[in-house]
């Protein structure tokens, strides 16, 4: 989409688009990516940037002083595209940046909670002095920053500056017992430094904006919280289905002329007005917003949930209508969609065959696995504790399990399932252990996963004393070591089933 025209059109309405906004959307752009590069690199690889909550504390100014440099780098190459050659790193810090800037703020209230919990007062004292040595000065830094009424604070979550408040909030309700590596480890910590590392970024678009606004005036548009607080508005009230059926299009269309960076209006359109023949990709595309391949998928799920898919004859029959839908939402890849429907269905029908010449189980007898153990032998000798995090059959939390099926993409027997420990902190089931009679699933954080064969098993240990280490010796040689954060008793509990299974399996076989 050309930059120079003014007038955007969607679904037979016009976008307010002024000159100032499409130049702003070009500004915005050139730092959505560079906010992109970041928040990938560190979600994807903080494990590999920071070695622990010490190494966190002591070098995460260096890294936000990186994106700094890079960012304030890209805001010097805007400016003097827009003829401003009077700025260089420093007056553009000190003049404009500085008062965006939350990063201190941000990760300050982190190394409050680290302080809080290192055991003794001159060790806390020599931390704090070491950071402050070790920490890049910018002019201005640290001075108190001007309110301001901007654009929304984060370029890639929109989430307000002091992220880093949310995360010290739950440390402070477990108390500064709370171990170090135990705040390390958690997902919030990393969200928390990717925000506060997108902030950066968006501090020195919001001061590129200031400084171009500067030399000429009203040469970009400066989105003003009143213009995101109406988009915010209208969405919401579309949601809430206060907005008459026949003024719903028109104010989806308004918001997005109010501020275009609001997410949740574009999935809306789509699945109350359809693609708009490929208008809709066009102005996600352009403003930034990510696409709506998601959205367009979970909305060809919706209908295929109401169509008979136990063959794929009944399938056919059902095509042509779920692609007149898929033209309608403007989804390219619904070919690709079905070819994977049709394959899961005779994947299915080859499995129900096979199962058919196998002497069939007869109705209420156990399951058995294939070294002809049952749930009730295995599970023998073991009790469900909820407290421990530890669940058997047959008293298995059918919610929590069938999660974890279905995040981790499993298909697995309800029946055959013996053992469930559940690693996930307010008890969804995504993550954890599951064994059955023939396998140990596993799922954690950061998508580790593993799926180990019983009789490929030799022996199996627990080890640690904070959090506890289950590994499984393969007869291979090599090692399966899962590490289990949220019960260690429960941990032990599983170990222990676990070996016994193994045993139980293996002597079925002798």
């Amino acid at each position: 989409m050309d930059a120079s025209i003014q007038t955007i059109e969607l679904y037979g309405h016009a976008l307010e688009t002024p000159q100032s906004k499409l130049d702003t959307n070009q500004v915005r752009q050139a730092f959505s990516t560079i906010a992109a590069t970041w928040s990938q690199k560190i979600n994807a690889g903080f494990y590999d940037l920071f070695s622990s909550l010490d190494n966190l504390y002591e070098g995460g100014d260096d890294l936000a002083d990186e994106i700094r440099l890079q960012a304030i780098g890209q805001s010097i190459k805007l400016t003097v595209a827009h003829g401003i050659y009077d700025i260089d790193e420093e007056r553009f810090y000190d003049a404009f940046m500085q008062r965006y800037d939350s990063w201190d703020e941000d990760f300050g209230v982190l190394a409050e909670q680290y302080e809080a919990i290192v055991e003794r007062s001159a060790e806390a004292d020599a931390h704090r002095t070491n950071r402050r040595r070790g920490r890049r000065q910018w002019v201005g830094y640290g001075s108190e920053k001007a309110v301001y009424d901007a654009d929304a604070k984060n370029l890639m979550s929109n989430i307000g500056h002091g992220v880093f408040n949310l995360m010290a909030k739950g440390v402070s309700a477990l108390g500064d017992s709370f171990k170090k590596d135990e705040i390390f480890k958690s997902p919030a910590t990393v969200k928390a430094f990717a925000d506060g590392a997108s902030n950066i970024v968006n501090a020195a678009y919001l001061a590129t904006l200031d400084a171009i606004n500067a030399d000429s005036p009203g040469k970009l548009h400066s989105y003003s919280k009143d213009e995101i607080r109406k988009s915010q508005a209208i969405t919401e009230n579309i949601e809430k289905g206060l907005i008459p059926d026949e003024a719903v299009l028109p104010s989806a269309v308004k918001a997005i002329s109010a501020y275009p960076y609001n997410e949740r209006i574009y999935p809306i359109l789509l699945r109350k007005f359809g693609g708009d023949q490929g208008r809709l990709d066009g102005v996600v595309e352009y403003f930034g917003m990510g696409g709506l391949l998601k959205e367009k998928q979970a909305l060809i799920q919706e209908q295929l949930r109401q169509c008979d898919l136990s063959t794929v004859e009944s399938f056919s029959a059902s095509r042509p209508d779920i692609e007149r839908y898929a033209q309608f939402i403007n989804y390219e890849r619904f070919d690709e969609h079905c070819e994977r429907v049709i394959e899961k269905i005779v994947a299915r029908e080859t499995q129900a065959s096979a199962l058919s010449v196998v002497t069939p189980v007869l109705p209420g007898s156990a399951k058995r696995g294939g070294c002809g153990l049952t749930v009730a032998a295995a599970a023998q000798g073991f009790r469900s504790n909820a407290d421990h995090k530890f669940y058997v059959a047959p008293d298995l939390p059918t919610k929590k399990v069938l999660t974890f099926e279905s995040k981790n993409a499993l298909n697995i027997a309800k029946d055959e399932v013996v053992f469930f420990f559940d690693e996930t902190v307010f008890g969804s089931g995504d993550k954890g252990v599951l064994v059955d009679l023939e396998y140990v699933y596993v799922r954690l954080q950061f998508k580790e996963s593993h799926r180990v064969a019983l009789a490929d098993i030799a022996d199996v240990t627990i080890s640690g004393l904070m959090n506890k280490k289950l590994t499984m010796a393969k007869r291979d040689g090599t090692n399966v070591d899962v590490v289990l954060t949220q019960s260690n008793k429960g941990a032990t509990s599983l170990s222990e089933a676990i070996l016994g299974l193994v045993r139980l399996s293996k002597a079925a076989v002798n």
